[in-house]
């Protein structure tokens, strides 16, 4: 029995042989589409964790968003600062709607997500309240609600709820993990059996490597061509066949964006975006280096509209005290005038002419008060209206800017020696449309439009306080005057009396002598 089992075998030895290859080709076939099918159902899986995890972590950049454009809005007032908060808003709800969706197909409790959401719809509902203050010119109302940050709630409630969520979904990615691997090292060993039954199915491994390596040079292209687009566009070949540097452009980009928003974010505005020049910037426009560019340069604007008009206020806080504090004393009011005006301005020298007039002259503008002009700058302290710089201002009524003086006009004296100042603004200083005072400033630098303006706001303070000293001397004047008419009148009315006394004497006398005479003239 057994020689003849041994003598069935040897005869159908190539038979066994075949079968068993063939038994060996259909199970490696069906272990190897079972691996293939537990590969993508495990793949699929950890996508669609990733995915949820990446969008509940969006939740808090939706956050973010709402919170940046109405905070924007409520300093700028501009209809343009709400377009992220309304952008953000729009596609907020979707994005719950999608993820409550996956979370429900997952067998995910999503009772408490239901109430993140009510917590993020409450929110939204708040900072369109913040908005109607903001229109409303509320800004205290506006500035108690912000100091409220009910952001801070909803954040609290997302890193609550979105951390079970997250959890969750670490859990059933890892699972799917340990299956993946699980599966890939069986195939692992299918393939190694697949290599070991024939070449066939190494051909068949080469040609899958192959094609696998074509879909990820498709990717890397497109994702560099997307990169290109939407993050930012050096304005270089793209060199298809380095994989490394197609992704390395794409980190670097991230990257660069990253250093920009934090640079922006702590105030620096003068950040630059590396390797953006004029060469690349057209192209730029609508990427994202392009529009945080743009963002950059509308912050630094604002900080240099408000630093200005901090500087202005001070400024004129200050010239009001001067002025309230010397009003009472022309002279010293001048000096202080001057000096305060040319310094606050970071010019070198000033002056101020007064409207004086006379009898004689008529009107004219008097040298009251200058500050570190030299001695031949005015000789004459009086200039006649119309006459020179200073005159014509006057006559015309507006401002004069000079960056070109004329030869000799004045020098700035400094360790150096002498040097013609770069700029020359006369300003009149009005007051109820009516001017008091020129005063002229001198620099090494050519002045601001802001420090101009300045200047003019300042000189209403000064003609206002020169109006009042010229009506309180007219006061004094007219009161000295009363006072001595007054003195004449009393002089002569007791001139009067004197001499109505002597006439009443002079009266009795003649009266006394005329009784005399009658009785006299009866005796």
């Amino acid at each position: 029995m057994k020689k003849k089992i041994e003598g069935y075998i040897r005869k159908h030895i190539i038979v066994f042989s075949i079968g068993l290859i063939a038994t060996l080709l259909v199970i490696n076939i069906v272990f190897m589409f079972r691996n293939k099918e537990s590969i993508v159902k495990n793949n699929n899986i950890r996508e669609d964790a990733d995915a949820i995890i990446k969008d509940v972590d969006r939740l808090i950049t939706f956050l973010n968003v709402i919170d940046l454009g109405v905070r924007a809005y409520g300093v700028t007032k501009k209809p343009e600062m709400l377009a992220t908060t309304t952008n953000g808003i729009k596609y907020l709800w979707p994005h719950f709607e999608s993820l409550e969706q996956r979370l429900v197909k997952e067998g995910y409790d999503v009772t408490q997500f239901k109430v993140l959401e009510k917590t993020y719809r409450d929110y939204v509902d708040f900072n369109m309240k913040m908005v109607e203050m903001a229109d409303l010119d509320s800004s205290e109302v506006f500035k108690s609600m912000m100091m409220e940050d009910r952001g801070m709630i909803a954040w609290t409630k997302t890193h609550e709820i979105g951390g079970k969520i997250i959890e969750f979904e670490k859990a059933k990615s890892l699972a799917a993990e340990v299956s993946y691997q699980s599966a890939v090292e069986n195939n692992l060993y299918l393939q190694f059996l697949i290599l070991l039954i024939g070449f066939p199915t190494l051909g068949f491994i080469v040609y899958k490597m192959i094609n696998d390596n074509r879909a990820r040079q498709r990717l890397l292209i497109e994702l560099e061509e997307n990169n290109r687009k939407y993050v930012f566009n050096p304005g270089t070949d793209i060199h298809f066949n380095d994989q490394q540097e197609l992704i390395a452009n794409s980190i670097r980009n991230l990257q660069h964006a990253s250093e920009f928003i934090e640079h922006i974010a702590d105030g620096n505005y003068s950040t630059e975006w590396a390797a953006l020049s004029e060469d690349n910037k057209a192209i730029n426009e609508t990427s994202l280096a392009g529009r945080l560019t743009k963002m950059r340069d509308q912050l630094r604007q604002m900080k240099r509209e408000e630093e200005t008009r901090l500087w202005s206020n001070e400024g004129l806080t200050k010239i009001s005290e001067t002025v309230r504090n010397h009003q009472n004393d022309l002279k010293v009011l001048s000096d202080e005038v001057v000096r305060f005006l040319t310094k606050y301005m970071g010019a070198q020298q000033g002056g101020l002419f007064i409207l004086k007039s006379d009898d004689e002259q008529g009107e004219y503008l008097e040298l009251a008060a200058c500050h570190a002009y030299d001695r031949k700058k005015f000789l004459e302290r009086k200039i006649n209206i119309g006459v020179g710089l200073v005159g014509q201002t006057f006559l015309e009524g507006e401002t004069t800017m000079l960056t070109k003086l004329p030869q000799g006009y004045t020098y700035i004296t400094s360790g150096m020696g002498e040097t013609t100042p770069s700029c020359v603004v006369i300003v009149p200083m009005k007051y109820n449309d009516k001017i008091e005072a020129i005063i002229e400033i001198a620099g090494l630098e050519k002045f601001e439009k802001h420090q101009v303006h300045f200047l003019e706001k300042a000189g209403e303070f000064v003609a206002s306080a020169l109006q009042s000293v010229r009506t309180t001397e007219k006061m004094k004047t007219l009161l000295a005057a009363s006072q001595q008419h007054a003195e004449e009148m009393r002089a002569t009315e007791e001139e009067l009396r004197q001499n109505m006394e002597e006439l009443i004497a002079t009266q009795e006398t003649l009266m006394r002598k005329q009784a005399n005479a009658a009785q006299l003239h009866e005796n």
